[in-house]
C-alpha cells in the first residue's frame, strides 16, 4: 500500500459568503510520497489530515470559475 505524501485541491471555487471571500473545496486528490496519484477523496474524508500533509492547489482558471456570491448564515 502506498503512503500518502500530499494532497492536491483540484476543484474549488471562490465565493463571497456574507460579504467575505471564501474558498469552497469540492475535490481533493491524494498523492503518494513521489507525487503520484493514489485516489480522489471527499474533503470530509481527508479533513482530519489536512494539518499533517502538504497541500497544493491546482491552478485556478478564473475565466471558467469566476467568484460567486452566496448569502449564507
Amino acid at each position: 500500500m502506498k503512503k500518502v505524501g500530499s494532497l492536491e485541491i483540484t476543484r474549488y471555487n471562490y465565493e463571497l459568503i456574507d460579504g467575505e471571500p471564501k474558498i469552497v473545496i469540492s475535490m481533493v486528490k491524494v498523492l503518494d510520497q513521489e507525487g503520484k496519484y493514489i485516489k480522489f477523496a471527499k474533503l470530509k474524508e481527508v479533513e482530519p489530515y489536512l494539518s499533517l500533509y502538504s497541500i497544493n492547489f491546482k491552478e485556478h482558471d478564473r475565466a471558467t470559475n469566476p467568484i460567486k456570491t452566496n448569502q449564507r448564515t
